[in-house]
C-alpha cells in the first residue's frame, strides 16, 4: 500500500509542475505561467524584514509593474488579485506604490503550502512598524489569478 501511496504523490507532484501557476488577465490578452516559468524569469531581489516571518528576508522575482507590463504589454493602475483561498483584493495607484511579486523567498520556491506560488508584498513599508503585520493588509499570499481592471 506504501508504494502505490508513494507512486500517487510522485505523480501528482510532477502533473502539477505543469500545471499553470498563474492567469494574467488585461483587456485583450489572458496567458498563463506556470511556477517554473515565474522562477526562471524572476528579475529582482529585495531584501528586507519580513513581517510574517519576524526576520530578515531576502525575497525575489519582480517589480509588479514591469512585470504586467513585459507579460501583458500594459501600463496598470489598478489591479485586481485573487487568490486560491478565494482571497479577492483590487489596489489601485500600483504604479506609483514599491509592489513586488515574489516567487522565492531565501533561495526557496514558493509553494501553496509557503503560501506561493506568488506573493505580493510592499518593498517600501512607508515607516510602518513591521513588526505589527496588522498594518501589511495589502500583502496578498497564494496569487492564482491577476487581472488589470484598467490600463
Amino acid at each position: 500500500m506504501k508504494t502505490i501511496m508513494v507512486f500517487c504523490c510522485i505523480g501528482l507532484t510532477a502533473l502539477s509542475s505543469h500545471v499553470s501557476a498563474l492567469t494574467l488577465v488585461s483587456e485583450d490578452k489572458e496567458i498563463s505561467l506556470t511556477t517554473a516559468q515565474l522562477v526562471e524569469q524572476a528579475n529582482y531581489t529585495h531584501e528586507m524584514y519580513g513581517p510574517f516571518r519576524r526576520q530578515t528576508t531576502l525575497f525575489e522575482g519582480f517589480i509588479l509593474t514591469d512585470f504586467l507590463k513585459q507579460q501583458l504589454g500594459v501600463n496598470a493602475t489598478s489591479v485586481r488579485f485573487i487568490a486560491f483561498d478565494g482571497y479577492d483584493l483590487t489596489l489601485n495607484n500600483v504604479d506609483q506604490r514599491k509592489l513586488m511579486l515574489v516567487v522565492k523567498e531565501n533561495g526557496e520556491v514558493l509553494t501553496v503550502r509557503n503560501h506561493g506560488p506568488l506573493r505580493l508584498i510592499e518593498t517600501d513599508l512607508g515607516g510602518h512598524d513591521p513588526k505589527n503585520i496588522s498594518l501589511f493588509d495589502d500583502w496578498v499570499w497564494m496569487i492564482k489569478r491577476i487581472e488589470v481592471v484598467d490600463e
